[in-house]
């Protein structure tokens, strides 16, 4: 029987092994180096590390501002940037010996926070919070005075220890100054009592970027000095500047380039009978400005007006009905309003003008949006979200809230005053009732000869009337509107391209709204020799694939989304199945619960 033995294991046995695997662990740890070495030294000879570090530094600077322009300032993937650092050594050194990728710490990790503002040196700091934050990480930040280039503090909720940071910041700010502090946004509750304040005396020479919202201030203010944008909305009534005060502070502002006051306009008399004009000479002069948006009754929108003098390009009014008279309101103010306009509607078209191509109306909560734009087919109007913020796609916005009985006066009145011989396109987007002849108070009977794109989506009478319109002059085969015939110039000789979203056709007799009145007016088109070329149709109910087959005899490019089609076959299926008995309907057994009767 063979024996097996285990050499025997004594202390020096012991002490040897460890020192031999120590020395092996020494030449691998040292043999890695070696390797760290090599590649280092194999990299330097790649083509990108040609580049010099000062412009490495910018472009990961640039790097850093897209990736951050992406993202809201909570979500951890702003700094997703950071595997910059991981990519090589030299990156890696550039990354930590540029402060500028560290000047926005992350206040929602307070390990972040410190990192980078240890990492960001002297460099200007930005600092924006979004709803998930500390406020440690935020009073941190905010210790470095001297270093805030931004602050964007919007504490959307009212947040109470929010508040006061805010409160505390400002503080600060009236006995420190802030030298590099260019842009300031703050934002609490519309129940935050007391009412943050910001302070007559504030030491930021620099501050050209101002926005607040249910924050006060004094129009003495040295803030209201050098800005060149200006956002303030929904300060205390008491806060409310006069006239007079308002345009004292705009004067202090000769570069404004964007204007936006939000129920922060000097108020007027429900009773107002008339609007003061002062001369001229006495207009505050804002020839930079390029963004302005106001928002209050139309005679208080109407009353600042009068006194600002610019060439801006793109606008937004926001106007309400007045308590009073609403009819007495909109009279007063539409000439004042109508010549702001003109210097966007019918100035001399050069780079920063251009007439409009597009025209969208549209109802949001009762309120009448009429919307321009610059660009033919906007995309945010192809969805059904409306544009709300000035874009380059959007330079004119116009909301009319006034009683719905209005809008055929504002429509009218509105359509004197747009050029809509270069619209091209048109959206509508509205859910109030139209009424005889809407086209063509909406579309100043035949003044959109280039229109050759229609969007509809509204309730059924905007269907009827487009119909209606669309019917020709002569040599007819549609039905008569009350035994008359069509007259006037072509309805949008122009059209090529009609898109029905979200309407319903109607098979009664009653009405203008089957599916072979579209027939018979696009018939008529062709016979005038202004036929479609392209024909739409989605989420229509009341359309089936016959009415479609039709149509392409036409219209040479129909799309239907085939909506009604489920609706077709169970109209057939029930009139197959009208004569059997009602009791058949439901078999009553099969849903029995086993207990029969």
């Amino acid at each position: 029987m063979m024996t097996l033995s285990c050499p025997k294991v004594t202390p020096d046995n012991i002490a040897l092994n460890s020192q031999a695997q120590t020395e092996i662990d020494d030449e691998l740890e040292a043999l890695e180096e070696r390797k760290r070495a090599l590649r280092t030294r194999r990299n330097t000879h790649s083509p990108i590390s040609s580049i010099p570090p000062e412009l490495l530094s910018t472009i990961f600077v640039f790097h850093v501002q897209q990736t951050q322009s992406r993202y809201s300032p909570d979500n951890p993937n702003i700094l997703s940037w950071r595997i910059i650092g991981r990519i090589c050594r030299h990156w890696r050194e550039i990354a930590l010996g540029t402060p500028e990728l560290w000047a926005t710490p992350f206040l929602n990790c307070s390990k972040a926070t410190d990192e980078m503002l240890t990492r960001s040196k002297m460099a200007p700091l930005n600092l924006k919070i979004g709803r998930r934050y500390r406020m440690d990480c935020i009073q941190k930040a905010l210790m470095h005075m001297e270093r805030l280039e931004v602050v964007s503090l919007l504490f959307l909720h009212g947040d109470t220890a929010g508040c006061r940071c805010i409160m505390e910041f400002i503080n600060k700010l009236s006995s420190r100054s802030a030298p590099k502090l260019r842009s300031l946004a703050l934002e609490v509750g519309n129940r935050q009592t007391p009412r943050i304040a910001i302070p007559i005396y504030f030491p930021a020479p620099n501050l050209c970027n101002l926005r607040i919202k249910h924050c006060d201030l004094s129009w003495a203010s040295s803030v209201l000095t050098g800005l060149t944008v200006l956002d303030i909305k929904k300060i205390s009534p008491e806060c409310l500047p006069t006239l007079d005060e308002l345009i004292s502070a705009l004067r202090r502002m000769p570069a404004l380039h964007t204007l936006v006051l939000e129920d922060a306009l000097p108020t007027l008399s429900s009773h107002t009978a008339s609007l003061p004009r002062a001369p001229r000479a006495m207009n505050v002069q804002l020839f930079h400005l390029k963004h302005l948006r106001l928002t209050a009754t139309m005679l208080e929108v109407a009353n600042v007006l009068t006194c600002i003098e610019s060439t801006t390009s793109e606008v937004r009014l926001v106007c309400r009905a007045s308590s009073g008279n609403p009819n007495q309101g909109w009279d007063l103010s539409l000439p004042i309003i109508s010549r702001a306009l003109e210097s966007c509607f019918k100035g001399p078209p050069d780079k920063s003008r251009q007439a409009p191509r597009s025209m969208q109306l549209s109802s949001i909560s009762g309120c009448v949006r009429l919307s321009y734009s610059t660009v033919r087919n906007p995309s945010s109007w192809t969805t059904t979200a409306s544009c709300l913020d000035l874009s380059t796609e959007c330079p004119i916005i116009l909301d009319f809230d006034f009683p719905i009985h209005m809008a055929r006066t504002i429509l009218s009145d509105l359509g004197r005053i747009v050029p809509l011989g270069s619209i091209e396109a048109m959206y509508f987007n509205c859910f109030f009732a139209c009424w005889d002849g809407f086209w063509a108070d909406v579309l100043t009977r035949g003044g959109a000869r280039n229109l050759a794109y229609m969007h509809l989506r509204g309730p059924f009478e905007v269907l009827e009337e487009l119909l209606k319109s669309l019917r020709s002059r002569k040599h007819s085969v549609s039905r008569s509107v009350g035994g008359r015939s069509q007259q006037g110039p072509i309805f949008s000789p122009a059209l090529s391209h009609l898109v029905l979203h979200q309407l319903e056709f109607d098979s009664s007799i009653f009405n203008w709204m089957r599916p072979s009145d579209l027939l018979d007016v696009l018939i008529d088109r062709v016979n005038e020799g202004r036929g479609l070329d392209h024909l739409a149709i989605t989420l229509t109910s009341g359309i089936f694939a016959r009415d479609v087959q039709l149509l392409r005899e036409v219209v040479a490019d129909v799309s239907w989304d085939g909506y009604a089609s489920d609706e077709e076959y169970l109209t057939d299926y029930m009139e197959e199945d009208d004569d059997d008995d009602d009791d058949d309907f439901m078999d009553y057994e099969f849903y029995s619960d086993g207990y029969a009767s």
